[in-house]
């Protein structure tokens, strides 16, 4: 348990008795509530209390808190709105300053960290005889199968 737990758990539950989180929770599922608190437990760390959160702090409560958690595909399409509300939840309730631009950071990080999906460019074989991919009409190794 953190310095800060109560405080992070009472933040929580006040968001999730709000209209806004009540619909998220219900499309979240019953781990809502955990997910939020392994969040912001892991950006505070020992040291930062939740009202003085940075971008680095919410960078840190993605990939430590959220990262080692098993989640399936749909809660993880939809964490990172859950966390922009939180967020801006926090900062129209007076307790976050920076809530609105924490939120869209924690979406973009959350959206970069939790979605990511190996990409993977198409590559064309080119044999020896094959025309050549640079469009000069030349067969592949009379043209750019050397340079």
């Amino acid at each position: 348990m953190g310095v800060h737990t109560e405080t992070i758990e009472h933040w929580v539950s006040e968001y999730l008795s709000s209209t806004t989180g009540e619909i998220r929770a219900r499309s979240f599922g019953d781990r809502c509530g955990a997910v939020l608190v392994a969040f912001l437990e892991n950006a505070c760390g020992s040291e930062v209390h939740p009202a003085d959160l940075e971008e680095f702090n919410i960078r840190d409560g993605v990939a430590i808190g959220l990262g080692p958690l098993s989640l399936d595909i749909n809660e993880k399409e939809q964490i990172p709105d859950l966390l922009e509300d939180f967020l801006s939840f926090c900062e129209s309730s007076g307790r976050l300053s920076s809530g609105g631009a924490l939120g869209n950071y924690a979406r973009v990080t959350a959206t970069a960290h939790l979605l990511k999906q190996q990409v993977r460019k198409p590559t064309i074989k080119v044999g020896p005889n094959d025309p050549c991919p640079c469009g000069s009409g030349l067969k592949y190794k009379k043209c750019c199968m050397h340079a």
